[in-house]
Order: C-alpha cells, then structure tokens, then sequence
C-alpha cells in the first residue's frame, strides 16, 4: 500500500472517531477546531481538514463568520479552492432555507416578537447586504419570501421586474422589505426612503400594499413606516429594548 493510500485509511479512521464523539458527545460540547472540522468533512470527502479547520478559524474565529464569509475571503484561505468556497456558501443556504421553511407557516404578523425574531435570523449577522421580499395574506401570515444578495441590488434595492415578478408569483395582499446595513446603524438613509417611494409607487398598479421597510443595523431594528426602531442593540449586541407596536 503507497503512503497515499495509507494516508487515506489514517485520515478516514480519524473521521470516524471524530463523528462517533459528536455523536455521543453532541455538537455543541466539542471544541470550536473539532466542530469546524466536521463540518469539513462534508465539503471535502477526503482528506485531513483539520489543519484547515484551524486556518479557517485563526482567519474568522467562529463557524457562523465562515458560513457568512465570500467566496473570495473563504479561497484566501489556503486548501479552499472555489469548489469549496462554492460548497460553504451553499451550505449557508441550506440553513437560511431550512430556518425560514420550519418557521414560515408560523410567522404571522399578529405575533410581532416571533415576526422581528425572524428578521433578525435572516439579516441581522450578514457580512454583505442583504435584501428580502416578504408577502403576506389577507390574514398578515407570510406567506411567501425572496431573498437578493448584494450582487442582486440595484441603487433602489429591488428592480422593477424582480419586485413584478415576486408579486405575479405570491399574489401577497402585502408586501414589506427588508435589508440589512452590516457595520452600521439601522437609521434609513436619504437613499433608503427614496427606495421606500420608489416600490410604493411600482406597486400601485397591482393589488398589493406595502405594509412596511424593515432596516436592520448593528444598533437595532428600524422600521422606516413607523420612523422608529422597534428593537435596540447594545454594544454587545444584546437586546436593550424592544418596541413593538404594529398598526395592522
């Protein structure tokens, strides 16, 4: 048997270990190298990841800054090449889609604590800006959602045939809007409220309101209809307030 080969069998038997303490142990009570390490071994079949997994994380201390790192910050890191890069990335999807899946059916704007909790999974800790379309029924559930990324947006947010495209799709009795502003506060700027006009006045040929435009900053959650914030954050990003006063 060549060393490479050997190697194979050493590596495989150390995954084996490792998923056998996760499983006994459970995720989360193993170290920040073996958790990373785990989930590596899902993007790359084969192999020793662990030194990976530590220049992973000496570059963005945490698996959450992984996930939510570029495909250009992930393949600055030695041994990730843009088949991994690509991987990761689409594995943050995959946990963004399955949280708004097992929640959607429950979101309803009568129960505005669980409805800003919502936002804050979606947008609060993305590093790039982040923007969601959300339609609701007659009723205030969601009913549908569309997320765009910073390469998707235009100066106005959405365009007009994303925005049409969404409506034909949910046929929502309304819509609100959602972004981020990653490093900064959640005061809208003159930009923002121009966006704000702009949609209200795309929307007026269809049967659909907008309900509101969410903003979330490292200082809360604002809401641009209501000129107010209706979450504030600490600086160490605790909730310190949280006003919640929706006008259906």
């Amino acid at each position: 048997m060549d060393k490479r080969k050997n190697d194979d069998v050493s590596h495989d038997g150390h995954r084996e270990r490792l998923t056998k303490l996760i499983e006994a142990s459970g995720i989360e009570n193993v170290s920040k190298v073996q958790a990373v390490e785990y989930f590596l071994t899902y993007i790359m079949p084969r192999g020793d990841v662990n030194p990976l997994a530590h220049r992973l994380l000496d570059k963005f201390d945490n698996f959450g800054n992984i996930i939510d790192a570029s495909e250009g910050d992930l393949k600055s890191v030695k041994g990730i090449n843009e088949r991994s890069a690509k991987k990761i990335k689409l594995f943050g999807e995959l946990i963004w889609y399955y949280s708004f899946s097992r929640m959607a059916k429950k979101i309803s704007m009568d129960k505005k604590d669980e409805f800003l909790d919502m936002l804050e999974q979606l947008l609060r800790f993305k590093k790039s800006e982040n923007l969601v379309l959300l339609a609701f029924n007659n009723q205030f559930y969601l009913t549908h959602k569309r997320k765009f990324t910073d390469s998707d947006l235009k100066q106005v947010g959405v365009s007009p045939f994303q925005l049409y495209d969404f409506i034909s799709t949910a046929k929502p009795a309304y819509i609100s809007i959602a972004h981020n502003h990653p490093g900064g506060t959640a005061r809208p700027s003159q930009d923002d409220l121009d966006a704000v006009k702009f949609i209200e006045d795309l929307i007026k040929n269809f049967k659909c309101k907008l309900f509101d435009s969410y903003i979330i900053g490292d200082d809360g959650l604002y809401s641009t209809r209501q000129s107010c914030f209706l979450r504030s954050f600490d600086s160490t990003g605790q909730i310190v307030s949280d006003i919640i006063k929706f006008d259906n």
